[in-house]
């Protein structure tokens, strides 16, 4: 069923809130018109009332159903706004026309309708529309000095449309000026997300290698416990730690070392990015832990699962050199959290299986080990032994 206003286009949404003040002016000029009209007090020809109401209704429809369609947003400016003032200015000067003896207090409304083009219009746009609007009114004493001789006065018409010209002007440069205050405004606001968006990200990554900061990876974990104790249903950490990287910095210097670093977190990245398979309920978070030791956050994923995604990155860090010259391996510790259980003893235990994949040679992956029940072989799918470690390739 098609609403008023589009369900997830909040742009247009708004572009139809300000067409609705547009039409809310419309609704009270009419209502004041007609109120006129009946008294006595607004002189309009009885055969020029109807095709007048009716031309803004279909106006006024045509540009929602332009607007509501979507097809606006082909256009600089989306929202209309010159056109819409420029109809509805020409629908009170052909007021104007049929109401010589009330023409003045038509005046005040012809002006207000210029001050729309705040929400959007330069500063050109609104002299367009001052000129057009005098020399709109110009046209209608031209056409009552031919029609209308016997009603028309010379001297009342000049100071009209010196005042016209007056208001005009004052009402385009006050408009201009604070569409040009709004534009300003937009144009910090803008510079502040900007600056906030970069404060965030630099809260939350790390400097050198772009991947999450300690910092908020203890942050996620610790949000992830809490949806895990919540649903039941757990996650896995990995710690990631290059093999020897020492020796790259001592024998070709830190800047080499960095680069290292920096190859390494977008390869993982990359895997990760490449995994579907798991954490698909959750997003996987990857962080620099400290030095060259790296930290991965799979959520919805079972030890098995880890140590997949694990072995993955082992693979994909030994199989080509970083930098063209450096073979570089990296020795992991996967643990699955348990429920209740801490984050510092989830990682304690992450940690210690990462200490043994380095005392058995690095370049492999060792989940832990402590004795638990729910904890399955990789490879074969049964339970295992209470302190047998799981696979390395």
């Amino acid at each position: 069923m098609l609403s008023i206003f589009p369900a997830n286009d909040q742009r247009q949404s708004l572009r139809l809130q300000r067409f609705f003040m547009a039409v809310l002016c419309y609704v009270l000029w009419v209502s004041m018109g007609l109120g006129m009209y009946f008294t006595g007090m607004l002189s309009i020809p009885g055969e020029m009332a109807v095709p007048i109401l009716a031309g803004i209704l279909v106006t006024n429809l045509y540009f929602y159903g332009f607007i509501r369609s979507g097809l606006n947003k082909h256009f600089s400016d989306p929202s209309l706004t010159f056109s819409q003032i420029i109809v509805a200015m020409t629908w009170i000067l052909v007021l104007m026309f049929g109401a010589t003896e009330s023409r003045s207090v038509m005046l005040p409304v012809y002006v207000m309708s210029l001050l729309f083009g705040v929400f959007k219009l330069k500063h050109r746009e609104f002299m367009i529309l001052a000129i057009f609007g005098l020399l709109g009114y110009l046209v209608v004493v031209g056409l009552d000095l031919l029609f209308h001789r016997d009603l028309f006065d010379m001297q009342t018409e000049v100071l009209r449309a010196s005042v016209l010209a007056g208001t005009l002007l004052w009402a385009a440069v006050f408009g201009s000026y604070v569409s040009g205050l709004r534009n300003k405004l937009r144009d910090r606001n803008n510079e502040l997300r900007e600056a906030l968006d970069v404060v965030n990200h630099t809260a939350r990554h790390d400097h050198l290698t772009q991947a999450y900061n300690r910092r908020y990876v203890m942050q996620t974990l610790t949000s992830e416990k809490a949806r895990a104790d919540r649903t039941r249903r757990s996650f896995s950490v990995v710690i990631l730690d290059l093999d020897h990287f020492k020796i790259i910095n001592d024998r070709y210097g830190h800047l080499a070392g960095d680069r290292v670093l920096i190859a390494f977190s977008e390869r993982t990245k990359g895997t990760l990015r490449g995994l579907d398979s798991v954490g698909r309920e959750g997003v996987k978070t990857f962080g620099r832990y400290g030095g060259e030791e790296f930290i991965v956050l799979l959520p919805e994923t079972d030890l098995g699962g880890a140590y997949q995604c694990a072995e993955r990155i082992r693979y994909v860090t030994e199989d080509e050199p970083f930098d063209d010259v450096f073979k570089i391996t990296v020795s992991s510790g996967v643990a699955e959290y348990r429920l209740g259980e801490s984050v510092e003893d989830t990682l304690r235990r992450a940690d210690a299986a990462l200490y043994r994949a380095k005392d058995n040679g690095r370049n492999c992956v060792v989940a832990d080990d402590t004795p638990t029940s729910g904890i399955y072989s990789l490879l074969t799918g049964d339970e295992l032994a209470p302190n047998v470690v799981v696979g390395q390739f």
